[in-house]
Parts: C-alpha cells; sequence; structure tokens
C-alpha cells in the first residue's frame, strides 16, 4: 500500500504516463491565489522546469526539502507539515498551532 495508487498494473502505468507527457502551463499559469510550491531535493521534477515555474510566477513561495524525493509526503511528513503550517499562517495570519 504506502499511499501508492493501487490496481491493475497496466492501468496505473497507463495514467501515470499520460499524467507526465501533459502540461500543466496553462493551469499553473491561472492560478491567482497564494501559492506554495515544494519539491523534493532528489524528486522528479528537473530543475530547469522549477525555475521555469517561479520565473512564471514570481510570486509563489518555493521550498526543496533536502534529502527528500517525489514522494516528500511519505518521507518526510513533519517537515511537510511545518511547511505547509508557516504558509498557512503567513497568508492568513491565522494561527495552527493547537492551544495547549
Amino acid at each position: 500500500m504506502g499511499g501508492h495508487p493501487q490496481g491493475d498494473d497496466r492501468a496505473v502505468c497507463g495514467f501515470r504516463l499520460a499524467n507526465a507527457r501533459r502540461s500543466f502551463w496553462d493551469e499553473w499559469a491561472s492560478i491567482t491565489c497564494p501559492t506554495l510550491t515544494i519539491w523534493g531535493q532528489h524528486g522528479i521534477i528537473p530543475p530547469q522546469e522549477i525555475k521555469d515555474m517561479l520565473h512564471q510566477r514570481p510570486e509563489t513561495l518555493a521550498m526543496s526539502i533536502p534529502g527528500a524525493g517525489h514522494d516528500i509526503h511519505l518521507e518526510q511528513p513533519n517537515v511537510l507539515r511545518q511547511a505547509l503550517q508557516n504558509f498557512i499562517e503567513e497568508v492568513t495570519g491565522i494561527s495552527t498551532t493547537a492551544p495547549t
């Protein structure tokens, strides 16, 4: 299991291949809300693509997770959670820390 898609191996491979070939640039350009993009240091997104994304939307906050691959949520969930909490607090001004 481990958080990865389950099912017919051919269907999963077909989905992944189609998704990898699809361009998401139109969707990326249409985002108007505050955005945090997070990627793993050893992830699958090429460094030039990340640079291009940030060039197209320079207001985007960006963070690379050292030592992580593509599955940051599985590899370093606490680092990811803290990054998301910090971003939400910065954007909304609302603390995400539970009261004690």
